[in-house]
């Protein structure tokens, strides 16, 4: 394994330039991949979101990112609405259903917000028990899409650190967190549960 990642490295230019001459191919296999992690979870997406850095840069590669975990976070929230009855009698007493259901009927969306903001809750399992919710889904992408960005963000541009040492750009992930703040903020009102 340790071979393979050497060899990843020493290959970065060639992975990118390939990328490069297919504009297309990679970054939809990619929004795929960055799918089905979220629906099914095959691989952490903590990787992914790195990968994407990797290969596509910072801002290409969270825009992909993006493009992959919402399209994925709306299958997994419509399975969640679709299999109601079925998540609730078998999740019911989760600990995570619990932490969910406490804070969407405390704090609503801005709960929600929150969860998809802090580092290591399990967003996905997040976006099927979102499903069961009184949540709209307009209102559910909403808060999704920006709540994710920031982390998704830092991951893609960890991995564009990584590929080519640039650490000045660790300041744009702070503008990112802050411009999710402030736009859900200034636009939580327009979205009713």
């Amino acid at each position: 394994m340790f071979d393979n990642l050497l060899s990843l490295w020493n290959n970065r230019e060639e992975l990118r330039i390939f990328l490069g001459k297919h504009p297309y191919l990679g970054p939809i296999l990619f929004i795929v991949l960055q799918a089905l992690q979220v629906i099914i979870a095959p691989i952490p997406g903590e990787a992914t979101g790195f990968l994407a850095g990797f290969f596509f840069g910072a801002f290409k590669g969270c825009l992909i990112s993006t493009i992959g975990i919402i399209i994925g976070s709306s299958f997994a929230f419509y399975i969640g609405r679709f299999f109601k009855k079925k998540i609730l009698s078998r999740y019911e007493q989760s600990p995570y259903y619990l932490k969910i259901k406490k804070v969407f009927k405390k704090y609503g969306i801005t709960g929600t917000f929150f969860l998809y903001l802090f580092p290591g809750f399990p967003k996905d399992i997040l976006n099927y028990l979102l499903g069961v919710m009184p949540i709209s889904f307009k209102a559910f992408i909403f808060v999704c899409t920006l709540g994710r960005i920031p982390g998704t963000f830092a991951l893609s541009l960890q991995g564009d650190v990584v590929y080519g040492g640039h650490p000045y750009k660790i300041f744009f992930v702070s503008t990112i967190f802050g411009l999710s703040f402030i736009i859900f903020f200034l636009f939580k009102k327009r979205f009713t549960i």
